[in-house]
């Protein structure tokens, strides 16, 4: 199973790329929420999502940060007070070499995954891509729309008194 902390991790940054780019669409062109994301439709960044590519980008930094790349480095022995290196060092320790293959590293949550979780990953990543064919438009919009509500979801909660834009939440209650 995926780490609760790098899903959230992606899943928050796939809804805040989606939502910033509605966001200044309808800015720019001053109508609706629904016409922004019909125009966002027609765009580059819609054509990279719906091509998985924040997941591709995500799943390759993983990938580039196999603990198996850290076995003979320096760092492993280092005296340091970095809680961060000692968390890595003790699994360079910890891990045969075989485990090592299998470990990679989550910069931003500090979180490790194995090839199984990246599958799973690989899984969401299709998952999307399907939920975003253009063949069911309707269905495109409402998963838009649903990363635009979790992520004023979030806002709300940590930024409580900010204005946000697309007001989807205001418009849903």
């Amino acid at each position: 199973m995926i780490p609760v902390k790098i899903k959230e991790h992606l899943d928050s940054y796939i809804h805040q790329e989606v939502y910033v780019q509605i966001a200044v669409i309808k800015g720019k062109e001053k109508g609706s929420t629904k016409a922004a994301i019909n125009s966002y439709l027609n765009s580059n960044h819609f054509r990279d999502l719906s091509e998985g590519r924040p997941y591709y980008h995500f799943i390759d930094g993983l990938n580039d940060k196999c603990l198996i790349k850290l076995m003979n480095s320096p760092m492993k022995d280092k005296q340091t007070s970095d809680e961060v290196i000692i968390e890595l060092q003790k699994k360079l320790k910890e891990l045969s070499e075989e485990e090592l293959k299998n470990t990679f590293w989550e910069i931003e949550t500090g979180e490790f995954v194995n090839s199984d979780q990246i599958k799973e990953l690989e899984l969401e990543r299709d998952h999307m891509i399907e939920s975003l064919d253009l063949k069911n438009k309707e269905n495109v919009y409402e998963v838009l729309i649903t990363f635009c509500k979790k992520y004023e979801e979030l806002c709300s909660i940590k930024y409580p008194d900010a204005p946000l834009p697309l007001e989807i939440l205001k418009s849903v209650n």
